[in-house]
């Protein structure tokens, strides 16, 4: 039974009226008409707190003396004692009110930490053994009062004054902790701003009334009060001799009779604007219901029988804008992480550099789109004269200094190298005066572009527009949480901000202590555990091994091995027994298998049947930084893992680079790259250092894929419109897996393999020109 009630506590040091607002919100709760089961932490009088009392008093020896792990247990305990009469008073729908949980815990504990993660270590681990290990019901709110630490101390003293309490216990005895504690409270609140509500009893340079305060914490708390008083939403009822033959309901979409929920004219009308078909068996939902409805509609589909459409009307329709906690209720009550794979939103993230561009691109269940270096001139400056490209916060002045000046100097070069491209292919283009239209100004723009984006750094700013679901949203936002670039962190930080406004109940555990908050710590932890073995073990020889393609495995060796899993669908034996008799026929009619399998493909989209994904390709690949930019967005793929940029590997000069006399400026970028980089790897910005980093710097990476992978993946990135680059690498691959797989490789009938690049330009661009004149649509005229 989900329970019906809320959970509040109210924290704060010493001092901030804590317990004054306990006793003003327990009777303003009781006069509301609300049950309230009143608590207080630590619990001195009860046997179960005998540890914490001998702790207190300095028994087991002073507050530093006593580790805070072991503290915590001892007050971990005592709350653990009470978790069975908070679950039953929750589930009787009353509200539980309690002065200190477990902040007091991570607070006063928590002043023991000197260093920032370690203490953020420690409560991520005693919310996992409250909450996870024992099994104590976690408080839907918490707040916690602040006030300045002048006022605080000047409220203790004038207690102090009129108490006839004497002995202190070991943190009260502690004149330090109590500053200690107040900014442990205050980053308590920061870090965790989803379980912590931070009040603020100083506003605008005036202390507020306890009333006033009062008023904040109950603005806060009238959201949950419903939920021990309004109707719940209802599954169809039983059936009873008593029933009525119809109920009226306060719901005019639908109406009860006997056993049976059906739909009234007004669901009817309702219907017929939320969904496709009213009464067919396939149906999709209007714009009219947020993507979040549908979802957490589809969340009741595991323990609700009726038809979908009968359960929006009669659980969602008539409570939409009026019950704020609904939809939350529904997807934490019947969710699971499935059902954040249901709902999702776009998001656009930018002046992202093309560090972070790869970042953002990581998962593979998501959608992404960028600004491209291979259309696009990247050459405007804003009104403050600065190109695009990205200033890391974290640099010192000189360095910062240094860095724009250098970079500037490369988007110079840039500028210049793209412009003069542009008007040498122009000038030496082959085609006719009068075919000189938009798609051959579109063809000649894309050439210099493919050639200039060499020099861009990867500090270059863009712009990139996101689609995901609530579940690879969240994995996105984690994984950048735990990044080591600080740029990431920022974004994973405003991606979530932002995306809660939106879709706050798919990720209210994106950043919980024992949800996201883990996670981001065992990634971050994990990769820095790896990266000092990698650097103590390994010696780095950036010369070593420079092939371009290296195929380092593959699987099965015989590719005919694939037959028995082509047949196993149209066959009722093992695949076991299948194997075991393919084995014994000759090689022709393996073939022959293969073949059918295969099929006629009439274009690239045609691609062969699943039984392919069991055939793997490893590789090692070296190419530079662009191509692996354009690769690296395919999104099934395994084993996607690239090595941190740097200068090293060396460039290529292109051949249309020497063609135009541009070749001193094209080496002078790599020079200032080169020159930078060194520079802020001295200054001990070693990640940072890859920001100077060039696209036309060497770079390396592996991948692995499968072999229906490989059909579209060596088809598409062959095709006539593909960067010379990649065409060129992926080419070699292809070649490997001939050597090994012909059968395969033979059917990929649609790799290209020899086309003049400035014609297939062209070609590509005459055909965007037609399909858009089918709509009565031009180009509109390129912005320089």
């Amino acid at each position: 039974m989900p329970p019906t009630g809320a959970f509040i506590v109210i924290e704060g040091v010493d001092g901030t009226g804590k317990s004054t607002q306990f006793e003003l919100l327990t009777k303003r709760l009781a006069a509301a008409g609300q049950d309230v089961l009143t608590l207080k932490f630590p619990r001195y009088s009860e046997p179960s707190s005998y540890f914490v009392r001998e702790y207190l008093q300095g028994n087991y020896g002073t507050a530093d003396e006593v580790g805070p792990y072991t503290a915590s247990l001892f007050y971990a305990l005592d709350r653990y004692q009470t978790a069975a009469q908070i679950r039953q008073a929750l589930e009787s729908g009353k509200i539980v009110l309690s002065d200190r949980f477990t902040a007091s815990n991570m607070v006063h504990q928590g002043t023991k930490f000197v260093h920032d993660e370690q203490r953020r270590g420690y409560f991520i681990w005693l919310d996992n053994i409250e909450y996870q290990v024992l099994g104590i019901p976690r408080p839907n709110l918490t707040f916690v009062l602040h006030a300045p630490l002048s006022i605080i101390e000047d409220r203790l003293r004038k207690k102090e004054r009129s108490s006839t309490h004497v002995k202190k216990d070991i943190h009260e005895a502690n004149a330090e902790h109590l500053r200690k504690a107040l900014e442990v409270s205050l980053d308590l609140c920061k870090l965790f701003p989803k379980d912590f509500t931070r009040i603020d009893c100083l506003q605008n340079g005036e202390l507020l009334s306890e009333q006033a305060v009062n008023d904040l914490l109950w603005e806060k708390i009238t959201p949950l009060l419903p939920l021990t008083k309004a109707a719940k939403p209802v599954a169809p009822r039983a059936a009873s001799a008593a029933a009525p033959a119809s109920t009226v309901t306060d719901n005019p979409y639908v109406m009860h009779e006997g056993a049976e929920t059906k739909i009234t004219e007004a669901g009817y009308e309702y219907l017929a604007k939320a969904v496709t078909n009213v009464r067919g068996n396939v149906y999709a939902f209007n714009n009219s219901l947020s993507p979040m409805t549908v979802a957490a509609a589809m969340a009741r589909l595991s323990r609700r029988g009726d038809d979908m459409r009968l359960t929006i009307l009669d659980e969602f329709a008539a409570s939409l804008g009026k019950d704020e906690k609904l939809l939350q209720r529904i997807i934490t009550a019947y969710g699971d992480d499935s059902v954040q794979q249901l709902a999702g939103l776009h998001l656009v993230v930018e002046k992202a550099s093309n560090l972070l561009t790869k970042k953002l691109e990581w998962g593979r269940l998501a959608a992404y789109l960028e600004q491209s270096t291979r259309y696009l001139y990247f050459d405007r400056q804003d009104e403050h004269g600065r190109y695009k490209f990205h200033i890391p916060e974290q640099f010192d002045l000189d360095t910062k200094t240094h860095y724009v000046d250098t970079l500037h100097k490369i988007f110079a070069h840039y500028s210049k190298i793209v412009r003069t491209l542009t008007e040498h292919i122009g000038r030496n283009s082959t085609t006719p005066q009068a075919e000189r239209d938009a798609a051959w100004r579109s063809a000649i723009r894309a050439q210099a572009c493919d050639a200039a984006r060499a020099v861009l750094p990867a500090a270059t700013e863009a712009t990139v527009g996101i689609y995901a679901s609530g579940q690879a949203l969240e994995s996105l936002i984690m994984h950048l949480l735990s990044d080591k670039l600080p740029e990431a962190r920022t974004a994973g930080q405003s991606i979530l901000d932002e995306a809660r406004k939106i879709m706050p109940a798919f990720l209210e555990r994106a950043d919980k202590p024992d949800r996201g908050g883990a996670m981001v710590a065992y990634r971050a932890n994990t990769r820095a555990a790896v990266e000092a073995l990698a650097e103590s073990y390994l010696p780095s020889k950036h010369t070593a091994s420079m092939e371009a393609v290296t195929l380092t495995n593959f699987w099965p060796r015989n590719e005919l091995d694939a037959v028995a899993d082509m047949l196993y669908e149209f066959s009722d034996q093992p695949l076991e027994s299948i194997q075991k008799e393919v084995d014994t026929w000759p090689y022709e009619r393996k073939v022959e298998i293969f073949r059918a399998y295969m099929g006629e493909r009439l274009n690239r989209r045609m691609r062969p049947g699943r039984a392919l994904e069991k055939i793997h390709y490893s590789w090692d690949l070296v190419c530079d930084y662009g191509i692996f930019r354009d690769l690296q967005r395919h999104r099934i793929v395994d084993d996607l893992e690239w090595q941190p940029l740097s200068p090293r590997y060396g460039f290529e000069m292109p051949k249309l680079i020497e063609e135009s006399g541009l070749t001193d400026d094209f080496e002078r970028c790599f020079e200032l790259s080169l020159e930078l980089y060194s520079h802020l790897q001295q200054a001990g910005y070693r990640d940072e250092a890859q920001y100077a980093t060039l696209l036309g710097h060497r770079m390396r990476w592996k991948v692995t894929y499968n072999a229906r992978e490989a059909f579209h993946l060596h088809e598409l990135r062959t095709s006539p419109q593909g960067h010379p680059g990649y065409r060129q690498l992926i080419l070699a691959m292809h070649r490997q897996l001939a050597d090994v797989h012909p059968l395969l490789a033979g059917h990929m009938k649609f790799v290209n393999r020899d086309e003049d690049p400035e014609l297939t330009r062209l070609a590509a661009e005459r055909y965007s020109q037609f399909k858009l004149s089918q709509f009565g649509q031009v180009t509109p005229p390129l912005k320089p």
